[in-house]
């Protein structure tokens, strides 16, 4: 069962949306989850279970019991082996680098435990979305976090918060160079900032952002699809561009792909999609 909330308006900047994931035990055999990178970071507390994450070289095993984590660039599986539950907040992409400092590229794939990451100050604040007994609470806590964020530092706008809202309004078809050309600045210095306050290069992102928003639409056409029209919508050079993404993300050839075949995937991606909230936002 996976259930979402929007983040109210004024803390918007810093945060997309609060989630909750319950999931049974699995039979051994099971392959596994699907799940894609979401665009966004991650500040996630165990509140039963926990969850075994493989996701290619980058991380595979048992997830901490709560975590902080950057971008996720790859698609990833999830298993569990007994009845989990988790509460997340899906994070603005630079929010993990301003709340905690760290620079983005060392959270990137790598789920770290927050309470080495966030100053002292901010511990309280996480160990009350800890303790809270349910949904509504933790997403009020979690509120009241990035309201302390907030006043505390006034966050401005910082060139790639300019640059991710241009990448946003163009569902990620938006090449480096065009992206620098628009922002008046060259692509060494973007690339360092997006790599500082994100994680990835600007083409990544981007990358990221438009196959999301090409999944979204795929999932929700039925079949025979005009991948044609998709792959041209979505700037691709031809299809089998196209197809290179979707076998990256999702381990399958649109034509073999079936979501029926990933129940929490699914889930998450018929009535808000998580892939694609983020792109939702106007930073302010």
């Amino acid at each position: 069962m996976y259930f979402s909330a929007h983040v109210p308006d004024h803390i918007r900047s810093t945060a997309t949306f609060y989630y909750q994931m319950r999931k049974g035990a699995m039979e051994p055999d099971h392959p596994g989850e699907l799940l894609m990178p979401s665009g966004t970071g991650i500040l996630a507390f165990h509140l039963q279970g926990r969850y075994h994450v493989s996701a290619l070289a980058f991380f595979d095993g048992e997830l901490p019991k709560n975590y902080l984590i950057g971008q996720q660039t790859v698609s990833y599986r999830l298993w569990v082996e007994e009845d989990t539950d988790i509460f997340g907040i899906a994070l603005h992409p630079t929010s993990a680098w301003k709340m905690t400092g760290v620079p983005s590229y060392q959270l990137t794939n790598s789920p770290t435990d927050p309470y080495t990451l966030f100053p002292t100050k901010y511990h309280p604040f996480l160990k009350a979305i800890e303790e809270s007994e349910n949904f509504e609470q933790r997403c009020k806590s979690g509120n009241t976090l990035l309201e302390f964020f907030q006043a505390e530092h006034s966050p401005q706008k910082t060139l790639v918060d300019y640059a991710l809202d241009l990448i946003f309004e163009k569902k990620g078809c938006l090449s480096t160079r065009n992206l620098c050309k628009e922002l008046h600045v060259s692509e060494r210095h973007l690339q360092h900032l997006f790599r500082q306050q994100i994680g990835v290069s600007p083409l990544q992102y981007a990358r990221i952002t438009r196959f999301n928003a090409i999944f979204v639409e795929f999932t929700r056409t039925e079949a025979p699809r005009d991948l044609g029209f998709l792959t041209s919508f979505y700037n691709y050079y031809d299809a089998s561009h196209f197809f290179k993404d979707f076998k990256a993300y999702s381990g399958e050839a649109p034509s073999q792909f079936h979501l029926e075949k990933f129940s929490l995937l699914k889930e998450l991606v018929e009535k808000d999609p998580y892939l694609t909230q983020v792109q939702h936002l106007k930073s302010r």
